[in-house]
């Protein structure tokens, strides 16, 4: 089975450093949470495509708060 996920617009690259961490933690977060694949894949890129418009690899708690 193949499933898609859709992608996350980002206007302005930062700093990719921890791009891919930002995509496993929010995507695990979702599934632990129990939600299925797709979702879980879409909160993920969207932690992601938040998390690579900062400097650094740890950003401040305000930037994320809409996403917990």
């Amino acid at each position: 089975m193949w499933l898609e996920a859709p992608t996350q617009w980002v206007e302005r690259v930062v700093d990719t450093t921890a791009a891919g961490d930002s995509f496993a933690g929010g995507y695990l977060a979702r599934r632990l949470s129990g939600h299925d694949a797709v979702g879980a894949a879409t909160h993920g890129n969207r932690v992601a495509a938040r998390v690579i418009g900062h400097p650094g690899a740890i950003i401040p708690a305000e930037a994320m708060a809409d996403l917990l």
